[in-house]
């Protein structure tokens, strides 16, 4: 049987046999949808983990936001006397849970700020090398699925340094947050645990690429500058 491959590769056997064809064919397809799948796989783990850092901190300030609505109704109902032991309880948890989020961005920054590294380096090397190759050999039957695959590797950092940003506005939002609400109606004591907070937000969480480029949309640009640099002098040379 003559026939063409889903991808051309060297073979040990003749593959024009119509039974062999097919599981051949087959098993190229399904190499592709399980590469495919893996590859996505990888990549929406780290953005899930800055999701839920992002996550993690609305819970935070919902939580506070709740814990102030529910103190200062105490204290304008009368016949409700307010528990000094209950309501220092109540901010000590959520001082903690601030706390563990930092530990938690930490460890994972930790995890893969040397994944992302060698990630953001790829990109950058073979968005520099496509965009030469598809200037340089450009022909209409490449350019479609060279530009369709140029536009998906935009798209993959694009991501990741949203998501970073997301995390750092995040971050640093929930003390202006904890300012807006009626921190004025608080105990001395309250209004203490509730600075720590404040205090705490105003170092942002930061995810980082072996701590050289820091994800952001900042960085995302400083990226798209940093390859067209590399492209004028790939194609000068």
């Amino acid at each position: 049987m003559q026939g063409l491959l889903p991808y051309r590769v060297w073979l040990p056997y003749d593959p024009n046999v119509t039974l062999m064809f097919w599981i051949t064919s087959i098993q190229q397809i399904m190499s592709v949808i399980f590469a495919t799948v893996v590859n996505v796989g990888t990549e929406t783990l780290i953005f899930g983990f800055f999701l839920q850092t992002c996550a993690q901190l609305e819970i935070l300030g919902s939580r506070l936001r709740k814990f102030v609505a529910s103190s200062t109704t105490r204290r304008h109902r009368k016949d409700v006397p307010p528990s000094t032991n209950a309501a220092k309880s109540m901010i000590s948890q959520q001082i903690r849970h601030h706390l563990s989020i930092y530990d938690y961005a930490k460890t994972a920054n930790n995890i893969y700020n040397q994944i992302l590294f060698f990630q953001f380096f790829a990109s950058i090397l073979v968005l520099c090398t496509s965009v030469y190759y598809m200037s340089t050999h450009f022909t209409e039957a490449e350019s479609t699925t060279m530009l369709i695959y140029i536009f998906c590797m935009f798209v993959q950092i694009f991501l990741y340094c949203w998501s970073g940003n997301e995390v750092i506005l995040k971050s640093m939002s929930l003390g202006d947050m904890a300012y807006n609400m009626d921190w004025y109606l608080l105990s001395i004591s309250e209004k203490k645990d509730l600075l720590m907070i404040m205090k705490r937000s105003t170092i942002p969480i930061r995810f980082t690429s072996s701590f050289l480029i820091t994800l952001s949309l900042e960085s995302y640009c400083n990226i798209l500058k940093t390859s067209y640099s590399a492209f004028n002098v790939l194609q000068q040379s």
